[in-house]
C-alpha cells in the first residue's frame, strides 16, 4: 500500500517468515542476538558463522548478562534496560564490554534493544566492536607517541637553549638558503650591538661592510664543506671591527644550515667595554664579602673574603649550604634581609653579627640586592666588617636621660621590684621600637626577631603607644 510516495507495512502484506529463517535472517544482519527476560536472563542465543565469540556465548543460555560483563558494563547495561522497559521506543543502542574467559578476549560488542511481542521477551542485536576497538587503540598509541616526539622536542629545544645562553662565545645558527639568521645566543647580540629582535630573520651578511658582503655566507659554506681550519674573516659595519668567523654546515628540516661562531680577529675582546672583566675582579679580589643567595636561602656562590670571614677554607664545601647557618639569628635575620629586599628591591643596611665555622661571632653591616637571573629571584649580599654593636645606629634608640630620670626619681618612693619593672619596661619599649624599625614594620618578622607572638606584640605595641608610629 502506497501513502505519501512511502510504503508502509500492513500486517497483512507482511510475509510469513519461518522461525528459522528468521534467525538466520537475524545472524545475517547483526553478529549477536540474545533475547533476554525482563531481568536481564538470557533465554535464547543465536550468532552468525564468522563471530569469534560463537562458542562463549553459545553457553551464555540461562544465565545472567551481567555475570559476563566487566564491571563498568554492567551499570550501563542495567540502565538502559530499565530505560527500555520504561519507554521501549528511542532507546539508544548501548556499547558493553564481556569479559574474557576460557582463553577467549575480551569483547565489546554494541547492542540496540527490540520488542520481540512476547511479553517478557527483548531481543538484543549486537555488532562486533573488536575492529573499531583495535582503531581506537590505534589511534591512541599513535597520540602517545606524537605527544611522547613532541616532548623530546621541547626538551632538545631547552637544551640548545640552555646551552647557547650558558655559551660566552657568540653563536648564529644561519638558513644557508636564505642567508638568514635564524637563532643566535646574547653573546651574539652583545658582540653585533643588536637586540636579538632585529637579528633574528635579518640578512647574516648585512652586518658586513659592502665589500665582501655578498659572498660571505657562500665563503662560509665553502670553509665548512672544505674543513679547512682557516676561519672566514670579514669587517663588521658597527665598530668597523674584524671579526673570525668558524663555520660549521649540518642539514636541518627545513635545508642546510650553518652554525657560526664568530669572535674578534687578533685575540681582542668580544665585549666593547672591560665591564665584565673589572667586575669579575672585584668579586674575587675586593675586600668585602659578597654571597649569592637562591630564592630559598641557598649559597650559591662567594668570595674569597667571604670564605676568610667565614673561615672555610674552600668555596665548594660553603656552596648549597644554607646561608643561616652563618648568622647569629638564623632565619630570622635571613628573612628580615630577603623580604625586605623582595619588597624594595634592595635592602641598604642591616646590622647583625655572622658566626664563623669555629663558632667565633663578628658583628658586620649587610646591604642585600635582589637580582633576577631565569624564573626565580637570587639575593647579593655585600657584608662589611663592622666591628660594633649590633644594634642599628640610631640615637633615637638608646636609652633617654628622661627615661633614665624617671627611674632614678622611683629609688625611695617605691619597692624595687617595682623600680625594675619600671626599668624593664624602659628596655622593652626600646627593644620593640628597634625590631620594627629594622624589619621595615613586619610585625610578623619582629614578632618573630623578638620571640614573641604577633598578639603579644600587638598588646605591647598598644601599651607603650606605638601602634600609631608604626
Amino acid at each position: 500500500m502506497m501513502s505519501h510516495s512511502e510504503l508502509i507495512w500492513t500486517e497483512g502484506l507482511i510475509p510469513m517468515i519461518k522461525p528459522g529463517v528468521a534467525a538466520d535472517i537475524i545472524s545475517a544482519v547483526s553478529d549477536l542476538a540474545l533475547v533476554i527476560s525482563e531481568s536481564g536472563q538470557v533465554t535464547g542465543v543465536m550468532c552468525s558463522p564468522d563471530f569469534v565469540g560463537k562458542p562463549i556465548f553459545s553457553k551464555l543460555k540461562g544465565a545472567a548478562l551481567k555475570d559476563y560483563l566487566n564491571v563498568e558494563s554492567i551499570p550501563k547495561f542495567e540502565a538502559r534496560l530499565e530505560q527500555f522497559l520504561a519507554d521501549p521506543n528511542g532507546v539508544l543502542p548501548v556499547e558493553l564490554n564481556h569479559c574474557a574467559f576460557d582463553g577467549y578476549p575480551k569483547l565489546p560488542v554494541r547492542y540496540s534493544f527490540h520488542k520481540t511481542g512476547t511479553n517478557g521477551s527483548i531481543l538484543l542485536l549486537g555488532s562486533d566492536l573488536r575492529s573499531t576497538a583495535e582503531m581506537q587503540q590505534q589511534l591512541v598509541a599513535a597520540q602517545i607517541a606524537l605527544e611522547n616526539d613532541y616532548e623530546a622536542q621541547r626538551e632538545h629545544d631547552i637544551r640548545l637553549r640552555v646551552l647557547m645562553e650558558s655559551s660566552d662565545v657568540p653563536t648564529v645558527f644561519i638558513s644557508v638558503a636564505t642567508g638568514n639568521i635564524a637563532a643566535c645566543n646574547a653573546a651574539a647580540e652583545l658582540l653585533l650591538d643588536k637586540q636579538r629582535e632585529e637579528l633574528i630573520d635579518a640578512s647574516f651578511a648585512s652586518e658586513f661592510e659592502a665589500k665582501g658582503r655578498r659572498d660571505v655566507v657562500g665563503r662560509m659554506v665553502a670553509a665548512a664543506t672544505e674543513q679547512t681550519d682557516s676561519p672566514v674573516v670579514a669587517k663588521s659595519i658597527k665598530g668597523n671591527r674584524r671579526l673570525t668567523l668558524t663555520p660549521t654546515l649540518f642539514r636541518g628540516a627545513s635545508g642546510q644550515m650553518l652554525l657560526c661562531k664568530i669572535k674578534l680577529a687578533g685575540g681582542q675582546a668580544t665585549s666593547p667595554d672591560q665591564l665584565q672583566s673589572h667586575l669579575s675582579d672585584l668579586y674575587q679580589n675586593g675586600v668585602d664579602s659578597i654571597v649569592f643567595v637562591s630564592s630559598v636561602g641557598h649559597v650559591l656562590s662567594s668570595n674569597e673574603a667571604f670564605l676568610k670571614l667565614a673561615n672555610v677554607t674552600h668555596s665548594q664545601s660553603i656552596r648549597g649550604r644554607p646561608m643561616v647557618e652563618f648568622f647569629t639569628r638564623g632565619s630570622v635575620d635571613l628573612n628580615v634581609m630577603m623580604e625586605n629586599a623582595r619588597r624594595n628591591g634592595s635592602m641598604r643596611l642591616y646590622a647583625t653579627k655572622i658566626v664563623n665555622e669555629h663558632g667565633v661571632e663578628r658583628a658586620v653591616e649587610i646591604s642585600t640586592t635582589q637580582l633576577k637571573a631565569g624564573g626565580d629571584p637570587i639575593f647579593a649580599m655585600i657584608i662589611r666588617d663592622s666591628r660594633r654593636v649590633e644594634t642599628v645606629r640610631s640615637p633615637t634608640k638608646s636609652i633617654t636621660d628622661v627615661d633614665m630620670h624617671s627611674v632614678i626619681e622611683l629609688i625611695g618612693g617605691q619597692s624595687l621590684k617595682d623600680i625594675v619593672a619600671k626599668t624593664t619596661d624602659v628596655v622593652e619599649k626600646m627593644c620593640i621600637e628597634t625590631a620594627v624599625e629594622m624589619t621595615s614594620n613586619n610585625r610578623v618578622a619582629a614578632a618573630e626577631m623578638l620571640g614573641l607572638s604577633r598578639q603579644s606584640l600587638y598588646v605591647k605595641l598598644r601599651k607603650y603607644g606605638l601602634v600609631s608610629k608604626t
